[in-house]
């Protein structure tokens, strides 16, 4: 049978993901300005959201951009 390759997780063991943390935030979204996964990322839905909030608040305060 056919196993699928686990990816470390990127966010593991952290309780809070910070906006103004701009190298963890770029490898959280894709060069098209989209957010990956949960599955690809390896969080939990309390963490995605977490993930997803933080990146908001980046591309508004400026740090990421918004796509391309």
């Amino acid at each position: 049978m056919f196993t699928r390759k686990k990816r470390p997780s990127l966010v593991l063991g952290r309780e809070y993901i910070d906006y103004k943390d701009v190298d963890l935030l770029q490898k959280l979204v894709t060069s098209q300005g989209k957010m990956l996964s949960r599955r690809q990322i390896g969080c939990d839905a309390r963490m995605q959201h977490r993930i997803k909030k933080a990146v908001h608040r980046a591309r508004t305060m400026g740090l990421i951009p918004y796509g391309p």
